[in-house]
């Protein structure tokens, strides 16, 4: 990448990160049109965090867009590796997670944090946790992202 095309990253306002155990997975650099973003008073932000990153949403517990993805990338994975002739054993079922790791999600206007949540990675395979791939959903992670920001915000643009 030339300084020309990093010079243009840097002049959009808005990011967000995906890390796992403080470590970037991906990294997103945006401009939400209409948005001062010298604003510093969200207040949905909330709203946004579980919907991105929460795994008990509402009154059926459904999960936030990274959640439900990796959770639909975990069931492609004990598909694909499933295998009905080989009997499983009940050892093999109750496996202990090695390690604690942890999802982070972040959103930062000009560099400063405006949200930081998270939740528990152990809960996906290692071969799902270990090898996320959002490039389907940043689209929808995004235009959630510029919703709730310029939802019922003082800033947001009429029409």
């Amino acid at each position: 990448m030339n300084n020309l095309e990093t010079k243009k990253f840097d002049e959009l306002p808005y990011e967000f990160v995906l890390y796992i155990n403080n470590k970037i997975i991906c990294q997103r650099f945006f401009n939400i049109k209409g948005l001062d973003e010298n604003e510093t008073h969200f207040p949905n932000i909330k709203e946004l965090a579980d919907s991105l990153c929460g795994i008990n949403n509402g009154d059926f517990g459904l999960p936030g867009i990274i959640p439900s993805y990796l959770k639909n990338k975990t069931y492609d994975y004990l598909w694909d590796n499933y295998n009905p002739h080989v009997p499983q054993n009940q050892e093999d079922i109750k496996i202990q997670p090695e390690k604690n790791d942890f999802f982070q999600f972040e959103i930062k206007v000009k560099k400063r944090p405006i949200m930081k949540t998270g939740f528990s990675a152990t809960y996906y395979p290692p071969r799902v946790r270990y090898a996320v791939d959002i490039k389907e959903i940043i689209p929808n992670i995004i235009s959630e992202i510029k919703y709730y920001l310029t939802k019922d915000s003082s800033n947001k643009v009429a029409g």
